[in-house]
């Protein structure tokens, strides 16, 4: 018979990872509904079925959670991201997928999203910084592709490839106020959608030589 603690339960049923999930998730819901500022610590326990002791034991506190839910829809977005640039080569190809990408994130990550737009400014200025730096690597890699495009001669090479990606990402980052997973369109044909808009404006001008011949 295998030993059991005090409580009743086997020992070595203590699951760290499981935990955090579980007040993440709490956290998640709650910040998204209540407010950061408005969730307390026992708030978050209460919903997780914890005890404030198994928080703490897990992280130092609210704030940590807060830049733990932002650092989980970043570093899987930043995954997906590496992973279009070694399947695709095309820079047409790679920026098309990276929309869709951004959509998917959204419909996938939108509490996520949501509590960072409004949430953010909760965070001290050094946990911040780690999630800026990360966002700026994904910053980084839709310039990349853009000059990737320009460098090659197939997109404009009149266009400022950081310019068109602050307005592509400005544009991907307030689809999350009106996207809807559940909505007419799916979020591959609003993807596709907003590569036409973009590919349109981005693709190179065919020279006059080659329409008159």
């Amino acid at each position: 018979m295998a030993r059991t603690a005090a409580y009743g339960k086997p020992r070595g049923s203590y699951n760290p990872a499981e935990k955090r999930r579980a007040l993440l998730a709490s956290a998640l819901k709650l910040f998204e509904v209540k407010g950061y500022h408005a969730t307390s610590v026992e708030d978050i326990v209460t919903d997780a079925g914890m005890t404030k002791g198994a928080l703490y034991h897990l992280f130092t506190g609210k704030e940590e959670i807060l830049q733990q839910l932002q650092e989980e829809y970043i570093d899987d977005r930043l995954a997906n991201f590496r992973r279009i640039l070694e399947t695709y080569d095309s820079p047409v190809d790679r920026l098309r997928q990276l929309i869709l990408e951004s959509l998917h994130a959204i419909s996938h990550f939108r509490s996520h999203v949501t509590i960072f737009s409004q949430e953010r400014r909760f965070l001290t200025e050094e946990r911040f910084a780690a999630i800026k730096k990360k966002r700026d690597q994904l910053d980084a890699m839709y310039e990349a592709v853009i000059q990737q495009g320009v460098d090659e001669g197939v997109f404009n090479s009149a266009l400022q490839p950081r310019i068109v990606s602050f307005g592509l990402l400005g544009m991907l980052t307030a689809a999350y106020g009106w996207f809807r997973p559940d909505g007419p369109l799916s979020a591959t044909q609003v993807a596709d959608q907003f590569a036409e808009l973009i590919l349109k404006g981005l693709v190179a001008p065919v020279p006059e030589d080659s329409v008159a011949g």
